[in-house]
């Protein structure tokens, strides 16, 4: 099994980066081969432009996917993304780490996405979905949310912080990949004033608890279920008799 491991958070010392390398070493000890990323260490550029690309399809006029393509069929990607894009397409798993920033993934994280699911290299009009490029692949978001479980919740203040990751569950599905259930740890932010920081350590020692028996029983953590291509018509419209996942999703309410 060959598992590749992003990061995305911008200090070395946090408790996100001692996720990403903990998930590393288990992976490492249940006979992974295992590459990881972090992306700030990279210095990795989210911006997706045009100079980036010394050959360019189209010189007066930047549109990405025909840029894109014309890059990955010529063998003249940038740099960075076609090394990113060879880990990817190398790796039977992909865990990404990353904190909850604004009701959603660091720029850093969101820009990689941009780059790196190159159009032609990891979808295409025809390859996308239940035929998508990385069909049988599996992939495991591991967040961290300031907020606590509660505040997090369906009913909480924070909103449903599972349902916030909806957009970038969907958008790995589009490009094939098997979505696991995200793991989401909750209360991890900086010293706060007036914070107990024995109680702080005890509530990160526990949240890492959590996280190392999800990564142990990686093989057993249940998917996200998506609506399959046969529930859609041929207009693009879920079938009356298909299922429901999400609110995102659904079937029109009658009149």
């Amino acid at each position: 099994m060959k598992s590749l491991v992003i990061s995305a958070h911008p200090e070395p010392k946090s408790f996100n980066a001692r996720l990403s390398s903990t998930a590393q070493r288990l992976l490492r000890e249940r006979g992974h081969e295992v590459r990881g990323t972090d992306l700030y260490a990279l210095d990795f550029d989210p911006r997706e432009r045009g100079s980036h690309y010394h050959y360019r399809r189209d010189p007066d006029r930047f549109f990405v996917q025909d840029e894109q393509r014309f890059n990955h069929d010529g063998g003249s990607l940038p740099a960075d993304v076609a090394r990113q894009l060879d880990d990817l397409l190398w790796a039977d798993l992909l865990v990404l780490q990353f904190p909850l920033w604004w009701f959603g993934v660091p720029a850093i994280l969101k820009g990689w996405m941009d780059r790196v699911f190159v159009y032609g290299g990891m979808y295409s009009s025809r390859r996308r979905f239940d035929n998508g490029v990385c069909r049988g692949k599996r992939v495991l978001l591991s967040v961290t949310a300031g907020s606590s479980a509660e505040d997090c919740s369906p009913t909480g203040r924070e909103g449903d912080t599972r349902l916030i990751l909806w957009p970038i569950l969907y958008s790995l599905h589009y490009v094939g990949f098997d979505v696991l259930e995200p793991v989401i740890l909750y209360g991890i932010h900086g010293a706060h004033g007036g914070e107990d920081p024995r109680e702080r350590d005890a509530h990160l020692a526990v949240q890492l608890s959590r996280f190392e028996q999800a990564m142990t029983t990686i093989d057993r953590l249940p998917t996200v279920p998506f609506n399959r291509d046969e529930d859609w018509d041929e207009r693009g419209q879920l079938k009356p008799e298909a299922p429901s996942y999400s609110p995102f999703i659904r079937h029109a309410p009658p009149f």
